[in-house]
């Protein structure tokens, strides 16, 4: 469709101020030169007064004028427009990552933590283009990405990952499931995937979160990470932790009430494995999501301009090349 003349760039077009500023310079400079004539006497004005000749006195007039030529292509002017047809089902999912202290536990070797790092890496090696962020939480949540489509930029976080380096401990799956969910939206995600990887027990609080973000069209899924049994936790000097009544610390999975979140949610939860069976039962939802999205959308129009600017490359290459014959340029 054709439309009145636009500018994609129209900044460039501030480079005209220091154009004409130069322009005015010279032409004080050349009125400057033509003063002599009236000084000097006709007779010796050819032995003092050097004329230009040729077009070598057109030289800084084509210099302006290439300079304009090239601040106009720079602005990018456009006058036509073209819808082309575009469709895109763009899928996105949240990691959530647990780094409550009993992620220290070694009832899995060599701890919790470490298997749970290597479960992120394939996770996110099956990405596959998808948009992903990453949240570490205890007793609050923190944003270690946004929604990215490159998985690598998530996956140099990985080793960072530690309880030590959150300032409070505690175990919050409900904000940090709350915090994924925002993200989503803040993205505009109508149907997005959150990924717990935890070994935490859960409340009713957890459960609200994740039914809450399950009504806001998203899905919470679980790996979760440790065993039934568990492991007595030790702290930084090798002792074991104690509650307060002298019992030592156990903390042991809870895969049923991992369930539950995740029915809360509309998602699976799965127990972590040696092989790739977890993820691949994480991959049926995330295929879900896939058809869902692929349902709602819908191809729209998008409208591009059609900018013939480039073009006038080759005329400024044209005059280039002119401007190396002798007398010209000199």
């Amino acid at each position: 469709m054709e439309l009145g003349l636009s500018w994609l760039r129209p900044a460039w077009l501030w480079g005209f101020l220091p154009l004409l500023g130069i322009a005015l310079l010279w032409l004080r400079q050349a009125q400057s030169h033509s003063d002599w004539e009236s000084m000097v006497d006709p007779a010796l004005q050819p032995y003092v007064i050097e004329e230009a000749q040729g077009v070598r006195q057109f030289a800084p007039w084509l210099l302006f004028v290439a300079w304009a030529f090239c601040l106009l292509l720079l602005a990018g002017p456009v006058w036509k427009q073209q819808e082309v047809p575009v469709f895109e089902a763009q899928q996105s999912e949240v990691i959530v990552f647990d780094l409550s202290r009993s992620m220290h536990a070694d009832d899995v070797a060599p701890n919790r933590l470490t298997r749970a790092r290597f479960k992120l890496l394939d996770l996110l090696d099956r990405s596959e283009g998808r948009q992903t962020g990453l949240i570490a939480f205890a007793e609050r949540p923190y944003i270690i990405s946004p929604l990215t489509d490159d998985a690598k930029t998530i996956a140099a976080f990985v080793p960072s990952l530690d309880p030590d380096v959150i300032p409070v401990q505690g175990s919050r799956i409900d904000l940090a499931i709350e915090r994924a969910v925002t993200l989503l939206v803040q993205a505009g995600v109508p149907h997005g995937h959150i990924i717990l990887i935890t070994d935490d027990s859960v409340s009713d609080s957890d459960r609200a979160a994740a039914a809450t973000a399950q009504m806001q069209g998203h899905r919470v899924s679980v790996l979760g990470i440790g065993t039934a049994a568990g492991s007595p936790l030790r702290d930084e000097t090798g002792q074991f932790l104690q509650q307060s009544n002298g019992a030592i610390v156990v903390p042991r999975l809870d895969m049923s009430a991992l369930r539950t979140l995740a029915t809360s949610g509309n998602g699976v939860a799965v127990q972590m494995s040696a092989n790739s069976d977890d993820l691949d039962s994480l991959n049926t939802v995330r295929e879900a999501i896939a058809v869902q999205t692929i349902d709602v959308e819908s191809a729209g129009q998008q409208i591009y301009w059609i900018e013939y600017a480039p073009w006038g490359v080759w005329l400024l290459l044209i005059g280039l090349i002119g401007s190396f014959r002798r007398g010209i340029a000199s």
